[in-house]
């Protein structure tokens, strides 16, 4: 039977260990990894490996509970927060997390690529695992012992515009209340969440290096709340939806005279790789595919 409890200190022990442990886990139909992410302040994530009962490549579900722990952050912070574009950084940490699993694993040091030359991005000469995730949960929930939440009378979109402190949206949904006395609800990062890999996902020009990743190594990715379904992205609707004519609309990492042709190209290849790999597919009726 799958049990969730962590196998590391047997597959450590001996040899003889080691292998009728792989063996029994080898029988497994699913292998469920279990992380804590404690975000602290709305800025700060800590992850923290609970359950990796076998070290494979194809991981069945992924669950992540997200922690949130802290004061909202302070209009000081927010201004240096750096990510795409300046501001609300946390987003991308949560990004770089997942894409460091994706591609190293979760344990063990990431091993640089012999004989090759290095190209520009330091984080691409290092051996790629290639590792997948046929369901990703991640789990928003408070864990802060002292802070209350905000009033009811404060929104999302004023905690959102917090962050942003540089833009005209500050001004427009400005309030009076003092928010780093209070702690943030859980749904309003996972709100934020979803719109954000919903963006990525719609591999526009700018954000199509990142969808990529994303379409090819992940099933299907749910967002909770306190346990409770709060959005579900159905990966191989929108694999299938995702059409592209100018240069101007996607893959803006590839000269822009390849784009359009990388585009297809890349599609019909991770319709192939998600079938292979027992993922949800929806089969298009795009001529280019042919």
């Amino acid at each position: 039977m799958h049990c969730p409890s962590n196998c590391i200190s047997l597959l450590l022990t001996n040899q003889q260990l080691s292998a009728e442990t792989r063996t029994v886990i080898d029988r497994m139909k699913s292998t469920t990894y279990v992380l804590d992410v404690s975000v602290l302040n709305d800025m700060d994530l800590f992850p923290t490996w609970l359950s990796v009962p076998y070290i494979t490549k194809r991981v069945s579900t992924l669950y992540a509970d997200v922690r949130l722990f802290g004061h909202i952050i302070s209009e000081e912070v927010a201004r240096r927060q750096v990510g795409d574009g300046g501001n609300l950084g946390f987003h991308w940490s949560f990004y770089a997390l997942l894409e460091r699993f994706l591609r190293y694993g979760p344990v063990g040091e990431k091993k640089e690529t012999s004989g090759r030359p290095k190209p520009q991005f330091r984080n691409l000469t290092f051996d790629d695992y290639d590792v997948t995730v046929k369901l990703l949960v991640l789990n928003f929930k408070s864990a802060e012992p002292e802070l209350s939440f905000p009033p009811d009378t404060v929104t999302y979109q004023e905690w959102i515009s917090h962050h942003f402190t540089h833009f005209l949206t500050r001004n427009r949904f400005q309030t009076d209340i003092d928010l780093e006395r209070y702690t943030t609800r859980p749904e309003w990062p996972s709100t934020f969440l979803v719109s954000e890999i919903h963006s990525i996902l719609c591999m526009s020009y700018h954000t199509a290096f990142y969808g990529k990743e994303l379409y090819e190594r992940i099933g299907t990715i749910r967002i909770l709340v306190d346990g409770d379904l709060k959005h579900e992205f159905d990966l191989a609707s929108m694999l299938a939806s995702l059409r592209f004519t100018s240069p101007s609309e996607t893959f803006g990492h590839v000269s822009a005279e390849k784009r359009i042709p990388a585009f297809w190209n890349w599609k019909k290849q991770t319709l192939a790789r998600r079938d292979q790999l027992g993922f949800p597919v929806v089969w298009p009726e795009d001529p280019e595919l042919a």
